[in-house]
């Protein structure tokens, strides 16, 4: 289980608890996100059978973000995506990027994404490096957490 020690999370945030457990819903236990940036972000790739597909998700995505007035950082390479949430000011992993995320695993359920054995659905080979995290894992806070 996530601990508070492993997350960076935003000063605006409430009740940093429920934060933690939200996270390790999303990065443990079958959960497709991992952490990024030292712990100030959730990551993953979506892959779908088509591009046009790709894009409808993106476009679900969008109409989202402009509704609650929160980005992601993204990349689109034909049938896959890379999102990475994050909150900016102030600084740090928020319940609204765990709340984005849940609505990205929805949309891209209903959706129909493709999920093939092994694969963590990253745009690309370096996926993470495209979204700022880094691309090699085994830093503080980088990849799914070891229970």
């Amino acid at each position: 289980m996530l601990t508070r020690a492993d997350l960076s999370i935003a000063d605006s945030t409430p009740d940093q608890e429920a934060l933690v457990q939200e996270t390790s819903q999303l990065v443990e236990n079958g959960g497709r996100w991992r952490l990024c940036r030292e712990g100030r972000g959730v990551e993953r790739g979506f892959k779908f059978k088509t591009f046009k597909t790709t894009w409808d998700f993106m476009t679900a995505i969008a109409t989202e973000c402009k509704r609650t007035r929160h980005h992601p950082e993204w990349s689109n390479v034909y049938n896959r995506t890379q999102i990475l949430w994050t909150t900016h000011a102030p600084a740090g992993l928020s319940g609204r990027d765990t709340q984005m995320a849940r609505f990205c695993d929805g949309v891209a359920r209903e959706m129909g994404e493709v999920v093939e054995e092994g694969e963590e659905g990253e745009v690309g080979k370096g996926g993470a490096e495209c979204c700022g995290g880094g691309g090699g894992g085994g830093g503080k806070g980088e990849g799914k957490k070891e229970g």
